[in-house]
């Protein structure tokens, strides 16, 4: 009998639970960007469709358009952790199938306190279905590293740095002074705040009812306001993006113009870079949009875990 191991390659691999979005960067392989959505929906064996100890789910876009009831990431704190087993399946699902993987990741986690609980979750033999095919996966987790470190991987980091990140969830502010980071205080009004007053404010555009989130920021993450074929949102975007900024973002940004008035550069990363018009808001006052703002971190956890495990070889 041949040696079924004889081409198995262990792969390092970053991976990015955030609540919006899950970023999954297995070298050698496209990065898997997909929402953070899980559906226990009977559906056909799509991308994102797992079969874990006989119960199965969909993880993704697929989740959102079974039409029916979907969990989200950002629907609770503890669903980071809860579900980063699924949801990293969930992404090995979207990739071409392999009998068996052998993951080695350096993961980033917006809490550092609770790595020990996300390494018990995610580390281990595993034999989910992927996407209709079974699989060997090893999962072996080699650092927790806290949210939008891997985003300043391989950079030449300034003497003194202030980052921003925009996330789904959260608005993250940290300060760094020699590489080193001081400060890291999370806001708790990201995107999600922006798309459910946007969804909130539609109704008198849609029928008297509320809009679909999932559907608002597939408009929004595609640059544009064109919610369906008859429906365009941009003057309700357009004041709700002033709102949201004045309530949640005014004391983030201003702390980060003032450490720029006191010698930092300042970055922005994370999704909410991209929303229409607010780059260049950003850019006006000062601020450095990193390429790829939002896959940056899960390409830089990647390099990382490259770079960890060629210096154990």
């Amino acid at each position: 009998m041949p040696n079924i191991h004889a081409l198995q390659k262990i792969f390092p691999a970053g991976f990015d639970n955030g609540y919006g979005s899950l970023k999954l960067f297995v070298d050698g392989f496209e990065v898997v960007r997909i929402p953070s959505y899980i559906s226990t929906a009977e559906m056909e064996d799509v991308p994102g469709r797992i079969v874990l100890d006989g119960a199965a789910y969909t993880v993704g876009e697929s989740a959102f358009r079974t039409g029916y009831h979907f969990d989200r990431n950002t629907d609770h704190n503890e669903n980071k952790i809860k579900n980063a087993l699924l949801m990293l399946f969930g992404g090995l699902a979207h990739l071409p199938h392999r009998k068996a993987w052998h993951l080695k990741l350096v993961v980033s986690l917006h809490d550092i306190g609770l790595a020990e609980d996300l390494k018990q979750e995610l580390n281990g033999e595993y034999q989910p279905i992927l996407a209709g095919r079974k699989s060997d996966v090893t999962l072996e987790i080699i650092k927790v590293v806290p949210e939008g470190m891997g985003a300043l991987f391989g950079h030449q980091l300034p003497p003194k740095l202030t980052v921003l990140d925009f996330g789904n969830g959260t608005t993250l502010y940290s300060r760094y002074n020699q590489g080193k980071r001081e400060v890291h205080t999370p806001y708790p009004a990201g995107v999600e705040v922006l798309i459910e007053d946007i969804a909130e404010k539609m109704k008198r555009l849609n029928g008297g009812k509320i809009g679909n989130a999932s559907q608002i920021r597939f408009c929004l993450e595609k640059g544009h306001t064109r919610y369906s074929r008859d429906i365009d949102i941009k003057d309700i975007y357009t004041s709700c993006l002033k709102d949201w900024y004045e309530k949640f973002l005014k004391k983030p940004v201003s702390l980060t113009l003032d450490a720029k008035h006191q010698g930092d550069e300042i970055w922005a990363i994370g999704g909410g870079c991209l929303l229409p018009g607010f780059k260049k808001l950003l850019e006006k006052n000062g601020f450095k949009i990193l390429d790829n703002p939002v896959e940056a971190n899960a390409c830089g956890l990647l390099e990382m875990a490259k770079a960890m495990i060629n210096k154990n070889l």
